[in-house]
C-alpha cells in the first residue's frame, strides 16, 4: 500500500462531486468532508482491487454505508454561503433533517444522484421493494412539510447552460446491461509514472471515473417510483422536478475542498487500513470473502494448536482468539501484559442478519503476564480515527479503562477487583461520538484523560483522578496522547487560521496540568503524528514514527524523539531492523530508554497486485536504535488490533 498510482488524480476529481451528495445527507459542511475522506480512504484501502473497474460506484458506496452508520444530518449551516431565509432550498434544508437516516439517504440517492429505486437499495443495503416504499413514503412525508410554494420556482430553460453551482452529480459508475468493463492496466501517459488518466467531472453531462482505456458513460439513471414503466420513464410532476432542482442548490453550497490535504489524509488512513486487511482479521461480507477466510482460518487454528508457552516465559502464552476464552473473573493473577480484538470467520456470520452473530468473536481479550487471558465483553467495537481502540491499560498492568458499549460511559477495571466502576466521564444528559473520542491512562493507573472530538458542540477533554474519582473539565479542546502520573495531561491543539490568504492549520504540542493551567505549548507539524505517538513514563519525551523525505531502498523509518515541552528533536534513530521491515506504527514505552513499535514486513513472494506482510513488535532503543524482539505469541502472531499493557 506504499504506492497508489492514479489515486491522488481520482480523489481529486471526486471530492467535490461526492462532498455535495455528503452535504445532501448531513447539512453540515464538516460533517460533509468526514464523510468524503471515510470514503475515499475505503477506495484507497481497495485501490489495486477497484482501480480498474468502478472506483467512483466503490466510492459512493462507501460515502452512504459511513452515513448510515453514523448519521450526522444536522439543521443548514450558518455563516457565510449560508441558505437565504424563506427560500424553496432553505425549507427543504429544514425538511430533510426530519426524515430517518435512511429515508433521507434515499431521497438523496434518487433525486439528487438520479439513481433508480433499485441502485438507491444498493447503496443503502436493503431490498428493492422495501426501498421503494420508504422512498414513497419519504416523498410522502416532504410534500407535507414543505409548503405548497415549493413548486413555483421552475426549471431552467431548455439549452440554457446549468448555474455553477447546480453541477449535474456524476452517475454511481455502475455499467449498463451487457457492458463488460476494460480490463488490464490503462496505457500509461507523459505524467507520473504508472498513473492512469482520470477525466474530471463536466458540467455537461454525468461522468464516470474510468480508466482511459475504456471509458463510458452509463446511461441516465432514474427513480423508478409506483406508477413508472422502468428507468427511461421518470413519471414525475413539478413538484418531484422542484425537488430535484432544489436539492441541486442546496449540495452547491458546499464549500470548495483542497484536494491536497484532503487526498493526503485520504491515503494516509486508506494505507493503514489496507495494510490492516490481513487473512486473520475479518472486515469481511458475505461473499468471495467467505471462501478465502474459511481455510485461512482452519490453518490459523492448526497454527495456534501447535503454539504452546515457552519455559523461558519469553511468550506468556497462546492467543485464542475463539469465543470460548472465559470472561473476567473476580481478581486477575498476574498484571495485564497486552489486550487484542479477536476475529471472525465466515462460520460467525449470520446471513439472515448481514452482520457477525453475538458468539463474541470479535470481543476483547486480556492476556496476562502468566499467559491467562479473559474476554472483556463489553468493550465498545468502534475505532477512532487511526484505527484506535477506546481501550487503556496503565503501564503496570493493574488496571484498564475503556469505552463501555452498554453505558456509553468510560468504566475502570482494577486487577484485583474486575468489578466495572462507571467513571462518569460522560455526564448522563451528555452525547458521545465514540469514533472522535481518545482515552489514555496514566503508567501507574492513577489518572486517566480523554477527549471527544474537535466539533463545536463536543464535550470538552477531561480528566479524572482514578482514586477520588474526581472529574475535571480541561479549558481547551485537544487530542490526548497522555496523562502523567501527576496528572499532566500531553496532547495536540489545531485551528485553522484565516490570517493569510488560504487555509493554513497550526497545530501545538500542549501540557496542561491538572488543574488546567497551560504549562507549556510549542508548534509542531502534525504529521508527526500519523503513525502513532508515545509519551515516555516520566512526560518527557514524545516518540513518533517518520520516514526521509527520500527514503532509499531498505530504509527501516526513523524513530524521533521530541522534548514535550520544547518540541525539539532529542534524538533521531533508525532502528535496526530486519531486512525489508519498517517501523509501521508506535505503540508505547517498555521503559525509559526503548519504544515499543510495531514492525511491518513485505513479503518477497507476495502477489504484486495485492502484495501480503507479516507483522512484529519490536522494542527499539532511543539513543542507539538497537531493536530487539517482543514476543505476543510464541507462533510470532500479532493482532489486527493490541494496545501494550506491561509489554517489557
Amino acid at each position: 500500500m506504499r504506492d497508489l498510482p492514479g489515486f491522488d488524480a481520482f480523489a481529486a476529481d471526486q471530492a467535490q462531486p461526492l462532498a455535495r451528495t455528503a452535504l445532501s445527507l448531513t447539512g453540515d459542511p464538516e460533517a460533509a468532508r468526514a464523510l468524503v475522506v471515510t470514503a475515499l480512504s475505503v477506495v484507497a484501502a481497495r485501490w489495486r482491487t477497484v482501480r480498474w473497474s468502478f472506483p467512483t460506484h466503490a466510492a459512493r458506496e462507501a460515502l452512504y454505508a459511513a452515513y448510515l452508520k453514523r448519521p450526522r444530518a444536522r439543521r443548514a449551516a450558518r455563516g457565510p454561503g449560508r441558505l437565504a431565509p424563506d427560500t424553496d432550498a432553505a425549507a427543504l434544508a429544514e425538511a430533510l433533517t426530519g426524515l430517518t437516516p435512511r429515508r433521507r439517504a434515499l431521497v438523496v440517492a434518487c433525486f439528487h444522484d438520479g439513481h433508480t429505486t433499485w441502485q438507491a437499495a444498493g447503496l443503502c443495503r436493503m431490498d428493492a421493494r422495501t426501498a421503494n416504499t420508504e422512498t414513497v413514503l419519504a416523498v410522502a412525508e416532504l410534500r407535507d412539510r414543505l409548503p405548497a410554494s415549493f413548486v413555483t420556482g421552475g426549471p431552467p430553460e431548455p439549452g440554457a447552460e446549468p448555474a455553477p453551482d447546480e453541477t449535474p452529480q456524476e452517475s454511481d459508475g455502475s455499467p449498463p446491461a451487457g457492458a463488460v468493463p476494460q480490463e488490464g492496466p490503462a496505457p500509461e501517459g507523459p505524467g507520473t509514472e504508472g498513473s492512469t488518466s482520470w477525466a474530471s467531472p463536466s458540467p455537461a453531462g454525468p461522468a464516470e471515473i474510468t480508466p482511459s482505456a475504456a471509458p463510458f458513460v452509463p446511461p441516465a439513471a432514474s427513480v423508478s417510483l409506483p406508477g413508472n414503466s422502468g428507468p427511461g420513464d421518470r413519471g414525475e410532476g413539478p413538484w418531484e422536478a422542484a425537488l430535484r432542482r432544489e436539492l441541486a442548490v442546496l449540495s452547491a453550497r458546499m464549500p470548495a475542498l483542497d484536494p491536497v490535504p484532503l487526498t493526503a489524509e485520504a491515503t494516509r488512513i486508506g494505507r493503514r487500513q489496507g495494510t490492516r486487511r490481513r487473512a486473520l482479521v475479518t472486515t469481511m461480507s458475505v461473499t468471495l470473502t467467505a471462501l478465502v477466510v474459511v481455510p485461512l482460518a482452519f490453518g490459523a487454528a492448526g497454527l495456534f494448536g501447535r503454539a504452546g508457552q515457552s519455559a523461558n516465559g519469553g511468550s506468556p502464552g497462546v492467543l485464542d482468539e475463539n469465543a470460548a476464552v472465559p470472561t473476567l473473573p473476580p481478581s486477575l493473577p498476574a498484571p495485564v501484559r497486552f489486550a487484542y480484538r479477536g476475529f471472525c470467520t465466515a462460520d460467525d456470520w449470520d446471513v439472515l442478519a448481514d452482520e457477525f452473530a453475538d458468539s463474541g468473536c470479535a470481543q476483547w481479550r486480556v492476556v496476562a503476564t502468566t499467559g491467562e487471558q479473559w474476554r472483556v465483553a463489553d468493550v465498545s467495537p468502534v475505532l477512532s480515527d487511526g484505527w484506535q481502540p477506546l481501550l487503556a491499560i496503565s503501564g503496570d498492568g493493574n488496571r484498564l479503562v475503556y469505552f463501555s458499549a452498554a453505558s456509553s460511559d468510560f468504566v475502570m477495571i482494577d486487577r484485583l477487583d474486575t468489578t466495572t466502576r462507571r467513571t462518569d466521564m460522560v455526564p448522563l444528559a451528555g452525547e458521545v461520538s465514540p469514533e472522535d473520542t481518545h482515552v489514555v491512562i496514566s503508567p501507574g493507573g492513577r489518572w486517566m484523560a480523554a477527549d471527544f472530538g474537535p466539533a463545536a458542540d463536543a464535550l470538552r477533554p477531561r480528566l479524572q483522578n482514578l482514586t477520588t474519582y474526581r472529574v475535571r473539565t480541561l479549558p481547551r479542546r485537544m487530542r490526548v496522547l497522555a496523562v502523567s502520573d501527576d496528572g499532566t495531561v500531553t496532547g495536540t491543539a489545531s485551528w485553522d487560521s484565516d490570517a493569510v490568504p488560504g487555509r493554513i492549520t497550526t497545530t501545538v504540542l500542549l501540557r496542561v496540568g491538572p488543574d488546567g493551567r497551560t504549562l507549556s505549548r510549542t508548534p509542531v507539524d502534525s504529521a508527526l503524528f500519523e503513525d502513532g505517538a508515545a509519551v515516555s513514563p516520566d512526560g518527557r519525551a514524545v516518540a513518533v514514527a517518520v520516514e526521509r523525505a527520500h527514503p532509499a531502498k531498505g530504509d527501516h523509518g526513523l524513530l524521533v524523539t521530541l522534548d514535550s515541552t520544547t518540541g525539539r528533536v532529542l534524538a533521531r534513530r533508525e532502528a535496526a531492523l530486519p531486512e525489508d521491515a519498517h517501523v509501521f506504527a508506535v505503540r508505547g514505552w517498555a521503559n525509559e530508554h526503548e519504544v515499543i513499535v510495531e514492525v511491518e514486513r513485505i513479503l518477497d513472494d507476495a502477489d504484486e497486485e495485492e502484495p501480503a506482510a507479516e507483522y512484529s513488535v519490536h522494542a527499539v532503543d532511543v539513543r542507539t536504535g538497537a531493536a530487539r524482539p517482543i514476543m505476543l505469541d510464541q507462533a510470532g502472531v500479532v493482532p489486527a488490533l493490541w494496545v501494550p499493557g506491561t509489554l517489557r
